[in-house]
């Protein structure tokens, strides 16, 4: 497997009619994607709602700032009005779009023909933006059986993906965006959200960066103590308020399966093997389990063997000898595990979580016996959601607008 190939996304979105764009990511990503359709000839329209996006000429502007439940009748007469074929969205989580998925298949089945296209970071970080059609993460469409993979093709090669530069000018708008949303009390999602932010979150953003810098000093030599001697078990947090936790799990919060996780560890007594507990980045500034982490392992009695970190580069981590195994809730780390064949152990909903890439006993077992990954069928799950839901770009840089869009009129 030494030829490079470059990443193909095969499953080309044709645009057959007027689109509409509800809530996109935050930044300036729908509307340069309206704008595309603009120079396309494509009609398309953007409802704003009261979290107020920019970039958007007023000929393509929809308001809507009504009570949001109110919003689903409001979408119909849109849909009708403007004979709208396609709507694109980012996430299925808030509540305009669970309302537009919802009445999508309500029309689909009076025989009026809708198209929802959903938006997500990409499954295959960092250098992918997920696509994907009826649902995302923990409703993807891509839930299916080992059986299906395996009847899948397979890579001979693994494609290399183009990387972007962190550094990019539109997060600007990013900034200009979160700042707007935070004073603005309008309700699109029941649970916290990112694109329903607080005032209070700047500071957390702050706070999130320098302790970036602060850990990266102070967490020096536990980092070397939980990697560099005993072999390890790599624990994966996610974002306190992620809807993958908040719906997609039977485990609702970070501190319950940092609980479990220590207990279970626990109950295997094994012998000089760590456990590593990995906060997430964009959590920094607003959660730390330090104070859980000591206390639960000091209950347990294995306070010796369970570590603490922040901040680390994951494939690192993966490219480790002494890395046993990854256990998380359903965090696209499993991809980049799996894809280091690190044994993965799933507690989520989950496309990766089947037999033969995901352990699928109980936790504890796992620790006692990780089992090796199916690398055919994980070739072959890879191929198959990287062509079919990843697009090489990113939402603040370059987006291959031309090679995943296709018109009719051309």
């Amino acid at each position: 497997m030494n030829k490079k190939i470059r990443p193909i996304f095969k499953r080309q979105i044709k645009i057959e009619g007027p689109c509409l764009l509800l809530v996109g990511p935050i930044g300036t990503f729908f509307s340069r994607l309206s704008n595309y359709f603009e120079r396309n000839n494509i009609e398309n329209y953007k409802i704003i709602f009261p979290l107020y996006e920019y970039g958007f000429p007023k000929s393509r502007i929809i308001k809507y700032s009504d009570d949001i439940t109110f919003f689903r009748e409001f979408l119909r007469r849109v849909i009708s009005n403007k004979k709208i074929n396609h709507i694109f969205m980012y996430g299925n989580v808030l509540s305009p779009h669970r309302q537009a998925l919802d009445l999508v298949k309500e029309l689909n089945k009076e025989g009026i023909n809708i198209n929802t296209h959903i938006f997500e970071l990409g499954y295959l970080r960092p250098n992918f933006v997920t696509l994907e059609t009826k649902g995302i993460n923990y409703s993807s469409g891509f839930i299916r059986n080992k059986e299906f993979y395996l009847n899948q093709d397979e890579y001979e090669s693994f494609p290399i993906a183009i990387k972007y530069s962190r550094l990019r000018i539109r997060k600007i708008w990013k900034a200009i965006t979160f700042l707007n949303h935070s004073f603005k009390n309008y309700k699109i999602v029941e649970f916290e959200h990112k694109l329903q932010p607080k005032p209070s979150y700047l500071w957390f953003q702050i706070k999130g960066l320098l302790l970036k810098y602060y850990y990266r000093v102070s967490e020096y030599t536990i980092k070397k103590n939980s990697f560099d001697v005993n072999p390890f078990f790599i624990v994966i947090l996610q974002v306190s308020t992620d809807s993958q936790i908040k719906i997609g799990s039977e485990i609702k919060d970070n501190k319950k399966f940092i609980y479990k996780v220590i207990k279970d560890f626990a109950r295997a007594k094994l012998q000089n093997i760590n456990l590593v507990i990995k906060h997430h980045p964009r959590d920094r500034g607003y959660n730390n389990y330090n104070n859980e982490i000591k206390q639960f392992a000091k209950e347990f009695g294995i306070s010796k063997n369970v570590f603490y970190i922040h901040d680390y580069f994951l494939s690192k981590i993966f490219q480790n000898p002494r890395c046993k195994g990854t256990v998380l809730i359903n965090s696209t780390v499993g991809y980049q595990s799996l894809y280091h064949s690190i044994p993965v152990k799933a507690l989520g909903i989950t496309p990766y979580n089947l037999e033969g890439l995901s352990y699928q006993k109980s936790l504890t077992s796992f620790f006692l016996n990780p089992k090796k990954v199916d690398h055919l069928l994980f070739n072959k799950f890879y191929k198959y959601i990287l062509e079919n839901s990843q697009i090489n770009g990113n939402f603040d840089g370059s987006f291959p607008f031309n090679k995943t869009f296709i018109f009719e009129n051309k």
